[in-house]
């Protein structure tokens, strides 16, 4: 933690430290545990175009979710591919989300890409203006124990699946896989195993129709062990290999798009004191960062990031707050801490993800700086 320190104090706070080098750990355990699946990290988790590059030197390919993080992939990794600047999105990106504005479509066209759709309106709305996409249908699995529910939102429901196929193929598209997504911070691997299985109910009912299709896109909801209640990566991972060499043939493209996997733990915030009451009996300490900044995942996605000080001492229950004005910008009224003074540092782990991508300039206060170590 002294290193840390040492950046904080050298380049001030509030500062988000990134690791590479946990990075690079991260893809390797994914791609180890999972050796038939490509990794599309989802740029939504942190777009930051350093993580973009570190990845794609690994090996990953990408999954976006709007056109400027389709820029962002698109910029950061041309030069670095050695196929021409159209030719390299066929393998490194897929455009993950169900609902796209047509004139996103319009841009997206002249690259061909992968791209996701789960109703009739979205798949008129591709033939008319991003006609030489291939198509990844995404289907409706439950979500229960996720941290995040998506199922609500995004996905055709399994018993339209095959007529969703076959009415692209009718317009004159090409379906070229299937989706699902568990949920993020899935920690009920029973949701991966039912939706496999649904997926491959699809897939062979398509073929009997006359229509193979090629790719699985398993999604993301990797877990990341933010605590001991969260369930093992690894037994996820055998869980997964067992069912998908059962169900699918070797000759099957398996994607998956994992996101907070690959970052969640490759971050620390650094963060100070800026204030300091007691209000009834309880101490407040007020910091330089918040809720509308990399704390943004308290609130967007049900994360809790524990506050560690660099002091020793009796910890008492305390409140903490970021800087802004609303109250609404509370980190925390029940963190446990020592005594604490105005100046002194604080620090967060595990805040890679789903943090400072949500970041604003509400009252004009900046995100925290990103500082990377281990590139």
């Amino acid at each position: 933690m002294a290193d840390i320190l040492k950046i904080a104090k050298k380049k001030g706070t509030p500062v988000f430290i990134l690791d590479h080098k946990k990075i690079r750990e991260n893809y390797r355990e994914f791609k180890e545990a999972l050796p038939r699946v490509q990794a599309y990290y989802a740029v939504k988790a942190n777009s930051n175009p350093e993580i973009v590059r570190t990845l794609y030197k690994m090996g990953a390919s990408f999954d976006v979710a709007s056109f400027p993080e389709f820029m962002i992939v698109h910029e950061n990794i041309k030069n670095l591919s050695k196929k021409n600047r159209q030719d390299f999105i066929w393998d490194k990106i897929i455009y993950a989300n169900t609902i796209k504005q047509e004139e996103t479509l319009r841009k997206l066209d002249q690259y061909k890409p992968l791209v996701t759709y789960d109703n009739i309106d979205e798949l008129k709305k591709i033939k008319k203006h991003c006609p030489h996409a291939g198509l990844v249908l995404r289907i409706r699995v439950p979500n229960t124990g996720s941290m995040v529910e998506l199922s609500s939102k995004f996905g055709a429901h399994p018993g339209e699946a095959v007529d969703l196929i076959l009415e692209a193929f009718k317009i004159g598209l090409i379906v070229e896989g299937i989706s699902f997504h568990v949920g993020s911070q899935c920690n009920n691997f029973e949701n991966y195993m039912q939706a496999i299985q649904l997926a491959s109910s699809i897939l062979k009912e398509a073929e009997s129709r006359g229509h193979k299709i090629n790719i699985l896109d398993i999604g993301g909801g990797f877990p990341v062990k933010y605590n001991n209640k969260v369930k093992s990566f690894k037994t996820l991972a055998r869980k997964l290999n067992t069912e998908i060499d059962r169900l699918f043939p070797k000759t099957m493209e398996i994607l998956a798009e994992p996101g907070r996997f690959m970052v969640a733990n490759a971050a620390t915030l650094v963060t100070k004191i800026i204030g300091k009451a007691v209000r009834d009996g309880k101490t407040c300490y007020y910091l330089d960062d918040g809720v509308y900044h990399t704390f943004s995942g308290i609130v967007f996605d049900h994360c809790v990031y524990p506050l560690k000080a660099f002091k020793d001492g009796e910890k008492k229950v305390c409140s903490v707050f970021g800087p802004t004005c609303d109250a609404f910008d509370t980190i925390s009224v029940a963190e446990e801490l020592p005594d604490l003074e105005i100046g002194d540092y604080l620090y967060a782990e595990n805040i890679g993800a789903y943090s400072i991508a949500s970041s604003t300039y509400f009252n004009g206060f900046p995100p925290a700086k990103v500082v990377h170590i281990n590139k």
